[in-house]
């Protein structure tokens, strides 16, 4: 667009509150806008001076709006964040702020918007999990000296928890990790962050958060990448997102939720009172203990003092010297000098009892080898020698008389076994004109065995006849 600037030198220009009023008059000619039929999802709801002031959102804008005291009591349902609605409204200018918004005249309830069901599903799923449970939740440090921060380097957030350390407890570090905290690429962002300070492992505490905000402006907490990194943390974790109304995934996770980044602050920090009077406490503990060792010491002291020790001293250091010169004469007998001398000593005569019995030993052995040597010479035993082959060959020719009555006895024995086998040979009784029935291979030796019309196989000495039953008859007993 260019601009005139003839125009511009000449023409009288409007005040801000002329325009808006001008912009106001528009709107309240506008009939479109008198009777406004919208759908939306509530943002940020608050009740203020019995009135209720929110936001309807979509996926692209939001528009504020409010409703009086006396329509809301007209309202079935409870109104809250991310609840679907159809209402129905007039536009309405703020002139002194230059905003609009739509006054509500009716609203009904449409459904449970997309980011609050999102929120649920999400919860719902990590709490079956465990995420949540507090067995799970790391303990606070009580002095926490280096505390890394999670948010946005510009916001509130960093400047309230700095301030409330350094006036709590200014011996704290403060580390930012600065991050996104808003839009579509915070969780990820945030996400970096958390991973940068589990890195780096020099925080005692981490504080996750962000200032107050719709909504939608703090869904970015409600991710589950998110949430499963921060339930990862090796370091106690403390969430400061938004107000102490607003809720987050990151809330349910986290060791410590806090209302604000101001309340993460102090829950980590105590007051100066508190702190001198843990110091007190600790003083008069101590001194109360170095009182008793002190009383208890003395006690000792006077119980050692009025021993019988101590008050008959003479009696009992002329009982120690007495057994001092007792120990010191047995130390003497007991010297390595007097030792060696009475060890020599026996050494001495060890070894000349060794000698003589080692003189008299070899006399004893050579005497024997002698007699033995003059006893093997002798005829005696020749003729020792001479009976005992006698004595051999009498016992070989008594053996040999026995082992031949042996064979004549086994022999005979054999002969008559070898008898009675020829005797029940079945072929040498076939020779003599029997014969031997037998029936699908088994003897038959009874007629109650067989039928008529069987067939029958009768062995013979020299051959086999098969033969068929006609009759048969029994045998008269």
């Amino acid at each position: 667009m260019i601009v005139d600037l003839e125009k511009f030198h000449n023409v009288e220009f409007l005040s801000v509150s002329a325009l808006n009023r001008y912009i106001n008059y528009k709107f309240d000619s506008d009939i479109h806008l008198q009777e406004v039929y919208l759908r939306g999802e509530i943002s940020n709801f608050k009740v203020s001076g019995r009135h209720a002031y929110f936001s309807l959102k979509d996926e692209y804008s939001v528009i504020s709006a409010m409703i009086f005291n006396y329509q809301m009591l007209n309202i079935n349902f409870n109104m809250e964040d991310g609840i679907i609605v159809q209402v129905v409204g007039t536009i309405k200018v703020y002139e002194k702020r230059g905003s609009y918004s739509i006054v509500i005249n009716h609203i009904e309830r449409d459904g449970v918007g997309k980011l609050y069901q999102d929120f649920l599903e999400l919860k719902d799923k990590l709490q079956k999990e465990g995420l949540f449970d507090i067995t799970h939740k790391l303990p606070l440090p009580e002095y926490p000296m280096e505390v890394a921060v999670i948010t946005a380097a510009t916001g509130d957030a960093i400047h309230d928890i700095i301030s409330t350390f350094n006036r709590r407890l200014p011996l704290a570090k403060i580390t930012l990790y600065p991050a996104l905290v808003q839009g579509m690429d915070a969780p990820k962002d945030l996400v970096r962050a958390l991973k940068d300070v589990y890195r780096d492992n020099k925080a005692d505490v981490i504080i996750i958060g962000r200032g107050g905000g719709s909504y939608e402006d703090l869904s970015c907490f409600n991710d589950e990448l998110l949430a499963r990194t921060l339930f990862s943390s090796p370091i106690p974790t403390v969430s400061a997102i938004g107000h102490e109304a607003d809720f987050t995934i990151c809330d349910f996770i986290a060791s410590f939720r806090a209302p604000t980044p101001t309340g993460a602050a102090m829950v980590l920090t105590k007051e100066k009172r508190d702190i001198v009077n843990n110091v007190l406490s600790l003083e008069e503990r101590l001194n109360n203990k170095i009182k008793n060792i002190i009383t208890s010491s003395e006690k000792n002291l006077n119980q050692i003092v009025k021993s019988y020790g101590l008050s008959n001293y003479g009696k009992v250091f002329d009982t120690y010297v007495d057994m001092y010169k007792n120990m010191n004469n047995r130390l003497e007998s007991f010297s390595p000098k007097n030792i060696l001398i009475s060890n020599y000593e026996k050494i001495n005569n060890l070894d000349n009892r060794l000698e003589q019995s080692y003189c008299k030993n070899v006399n004893d052995v050579v005497n024997c080898y002698n007699r033995i040597n003059d006893k093997l010479r002798s005829e005696i035993i020749t003729d020792s020698i001479s009976v005992n082959l006698n004595n051999i060959k009498q016992k070989e020719e008594k053996m040999n008389i026995l082992i031949s009555s042996l064979i004549d006895r086994k022999t005979s024995m054999l002969k008559n076994l070898l008898d009675k086998a020829i005797i029940l040979n079945p072929l040498n009784l076939m020779s003599k004109g029997y014969a031997i029935t037998y029936q699908d291979g088994k003897v038959i030796d009874s007629i109650d065995k067989v039928n008529v019309d069987s067939t029958l196989n009768v062995r013979l000495k020299d051959g086999l006849i098969t033969a068929k039953i006609e009759n048969i008859q029994k045998s008269e007993e």
